[in-house]
């Protein structure tokens, strides 16, 4: 299993906008958490899925931007984010 964390900066006061974003419902089966940051930088947004294989997380990515809804959605967020990244990490246990 991989966990995939997508940090979004976002514009100074503009997390929720993004937060507001992103608790759209995607297409397919794509199932995470959001969160935002209680320290650190300020306006950090984190997206979290769990995947079976970066194929298959690319799959997702794929057929979110095919939706019409979702992609109109992320072209309100361009606005809102000044930064990100994305990491990839293999999931060892859970505990």
């Amino acid at each position: 299993m991989i966990l995939v964390r997508v940090t979004f900066q976002a514009q100074f006061g503009k997390a929720g906008e993004i937060v507001e974003l992103l608790k759209q419902d995607p297409p397919g089966d794509v199932r995470g958490r959001i969160l935002t940051d209680l320290s650190g930088s300020f306006d950090t947004v984190v997206l979290e899925t769990v995947v079976d294989s970066i194929d298959e997380y690319f799959r997702q990515l794929r057929e979110m931007f095919a939706n019409q809804e979702m992609n109109e959605a992320m072209r309100q967020a361009y606005g809102l984010i000044a930064s990100g990244t994305r990491e990839f990490y293999t999931i060892e246990a859970e505990m």
